[in-house]
């Protein structure tokens, strides 16, 4: 990770009111966040359910956890769930919306780099947002690896520097809704956060150097982020447009699923807004 870029984190989540945005819900999504993190789990879900080899263990570790709108869902659905994150004040916020939702986790303070985990103390692993913010990803990775037991699933959803996918297209409409925005308020502006533009091949590389097997990857995010600001952290439009957006989306998946395609949140590398990378130990 390039030096600074914790600090970058811990400015943008002390000065955004999106640190407190709750992007876990137990019933329909109603905003385009709430929408990618529920399609999040159901696709690691999926996956978890169809790898046969899966040791079936229920303990579950999100590094670098953020707000934890993905381990949200496994702590609903019965898994022991920890949140590490290297920034107190997002641990903070993640307890908050936790609490106030009734699900239950662990919080712990920590630095990806050096996990503070025994080898193989939990059954799945997982990061969102976090791998592209390092040069040498092979460390943070030995290590999510090294604290997975035997048989248990790695994920690793990776958001690299990317100019020719699915938000290509819709660049122009977020540029029409940043001129809006300007005239109606004035924003804190948000920090800039590094991140690397490392493809599948790369992470392939690593995780056979690690020994991982049962390797896959995949595009995902299907659809176009739609906001005045989609960089960390995102800003949500008003509730009535992230209705409509929803619901065009879910058109989309539907207009999909008709055509054959099982899981319409997963897509060619190039095409999506992330790249989800997953194995087992």
């Amino acid at each position: 990770m390039k030096k600074g870029d914790v600090v970058s984190f811990d400015k943008n989540w002390k000065n955004r009111e999106e640190t407190y945005y709750n992007h876990w819900t137990s019933g329909d999504p109603i905003n385009q966040i709430q929408f990618a993190f529920y399609n999040h789990w159901i696709t690691f879900k999926s996956i978890i359910d169809e790898t046969k080899i899966f040791n079936g263990g229920k303990k579950v570790l999100e590094v670098g956890a953020g707000r934890g709108s993905a381990s949200a869902f496994f702590s609903e659905n019965g898994y022991q769930t920890t949140l590490l994150d290297s920034s107190d004040e997002i641990l903070k916020a993640a307890k908050t919306i936790f609490q106030k939702n009734k699900l239950t986790a662990n919080y712990v303070s920590g630095n990806a780099l050096s996990l503070p985990f025994d080898n193989e103390s939990f059954d799945i692993v997982f990061s969102i947002g976090l791998l592209e913010h390092f040069d040498d990803v092979l460390k943070p990775i030995s290590e999510q690896i090294r604290v997975l037991t035997k048989g248990g699933i790695w994920f690793g959803y990776i958001v690299p520097e990317m100019k020719n996918n699915v938000q290509k297209e819709f660049i122009w409409i977020n540029d029409i809704l940043k001129t809006f925005q300007s005239t109606e308020k004035r924003e804190v502006s948000k920090e800039t956060v590094y991140r690397t533009s490392y493809g599948s091949q790369h992470y392939n590389e690593i995780l056979e150097k690690l020994n991982v097997k049962n390797i896959n990857i995949s595009g995902i995010y299907s659809v176009p982020m739609i906001s005045h600001s989609i960089d960390f952290p995102f800003s949500l439009m008003n509730k009535k447009a992230e209705e409509v957006l929803v619901n065009k989306f879910k058109e989309i998946f539907r207009q999909r699923r008709e055509k054959g395609i099982l899981n319409p949140w997963l897509c060619e590398e190039d095409y999506g807004n992330a790249l989800l990378v997953w194995g087992t130990k």
